[in-house]
């Protein structure tokens, strides 16, 4: 009940139509005042109570050890109760934990779960977990009503409930961005449309250091603004595709000079590398505080959930499993390796007043780029990812 009217409230904070400003305020104090209110005792028990169906009679469960309701719908049984542990019957209870011990112990949910009545009489051995309530049933509705809302995020709700914030550090920023639906890709800039990607690495074969490959336009372009200077070897990699040698060796005869061969070997195999990745299968909980990774699929189907979804730590956890490096990642990983090796696009990226050198200099660096970028190129275009199906879009009427 709890988590139902602090979600209905930011619901209509956020459709109030009120600034993004007041909302968030609005929503941050709401959240500071509840969880003193609980952690002073003055929210009602009623409030605290959950409530599931038993499908089956209690003992007919194989995996009672891990269901609250059906944990305490056999005590109700055992105690000679008639109602409430009968199949079909509503059974509620609260998640507590015995006095002197703090949340999350090694004990089980469903070892946790009283039911009300118990709790009245059990002359005070047990006491409700707050901060499963609150990082569990309040924090996880709450942050997804404010996923997309600027001004916050879930580690700061989880600060406002008096969770420690670390524990919440969030990825939905990250999510919201690798949703393709969530941003018109074409309308932000490359350092915004291409954040998070793994910079692009180059070893060199001679001193056999690593340094990070630059853009070929970027480096271009800084190498006809900036005048030339007395850079010590090892100072900068900017100017890298003006000459293809190693930014830490010196400058003398052939010593630290790449091939185009060697560079596209090098980003082939790491393309390959996040290819790997991919085809991994990790999947991890969505939830901030569990993260539990596993190759393997959990079969069991709780409530709604698709099946290969549910968080094995269940019902510890009420997280659900997804991939941790999904093809959008790997997508836009590749297209990143593409735009870093680009020499055709960036084209109309040019400066009016640089345009002609810049070309020229484009000119001659492309023949020396095009295998690497082809190679790459080709890896990208393999990925289902990136085309459209058409026969999947026509329905049969």
């Amino acid at each position: 009940l709890l988590s139902k009217e602090l979600g209905d409230f930011c619901l209509s904070q956020i459709l109030s139509g009120g600034s993004c400003e007041d909302v968030v305020e609005s929503i941050h104090n709401s959240l500071m005042k509840v969880q003193e209110d609980m952690r002073n005792g003055q929210v009602a028990l009623e409030k605290y109570v959950i409530t599931k169906t038993l499908t089956k009679p209690p003992e007919a469960y194989p995996d009672a050890k891990n269901q609250p309701h059906v944990e305490v719908a056999l005590r109700l049984k055992k105690s000679g109760y008639s109602t409430g542990c009968s199949a079909g019957d509503t059974v509620p209870y609260i998640i507590c934990c015995e006095q002197g011990t703090s949340s999350g112990t090694s004990t089980g949910i469903a070892q946790r779960a009283r039911h009300p009545n118990e709790l009245k009489k059990d002359n005070g051995k047990w006491m409700i977990d707050i901060d499963y309530y609150l990082s569990q049933q309040i924090h996880p509705v709450v942050s997804r009503l404010c996923a997309s809302i600027q001004g916050t995020s879930p580690a700061r709700l989880a600060d406002c409930l008096g969770l420690d914030s670390s524990k919440f550090q969030s990825k939905s920023s990250e999510a919201v961005n690798n949703d393709p639906s969530s941003l018109l890709l074409c309308a932000v800039d490359d350092e915004e449309r291409y954040r998070g990607c793994v910079p692009l690495i180059l070893s060199c074969p001679s001193c056999s250091s690593s340094f990070d490959c630059p853009t070929v336009f970027n480096s271009i372009c800084s190498s006809i603004k900036e005048k030339p200077t007395d850079l010590q070897p090892g100072e900068s990699s900017g100017n890298f595709w003006c000459k293809l040698r190693c930014p830490k060796c010196p400058e003398e005869g052939d010593v630290g000079r790449m091939s185009p061969a060697l560079i596209a070997n090098q980003v082939k195999r790491q393309a390959e590398g996040f290819i790997s990745t991919y085809y991994k299968g990790l999947m991890t909980c969505d939830d901030e505080t569990c993260k539990y990774t596993t190759r393997s699929l959990n079969l069991q189907v709780i409530g709604d959930s698709e099946r290969g979804t549910v968080c094995p730590n269940y019902p510890r956890c009420n997280g659900h499993l997804v991939r941790k490096y999904t093809e959008a990642d790997l997508y836009k990983q590749l297209t990143y390796f593409c735009h870093v090796l680009d020499t055709v696009r960036c084209i109309d990226k040019i400066e009016v007043h640089i345009r002609i050198p810049v070309e020229k200099e484009l000119a001659r660096i492309r023949p020396l780029v095009n295998l690497a970028a082809s190679t790459v190129q080709k890896i990208r275009d393999r990925c289902a990812y990136g085309w459209v199906q058409l026969k999947d879009l026509i329905v049969t009427i």
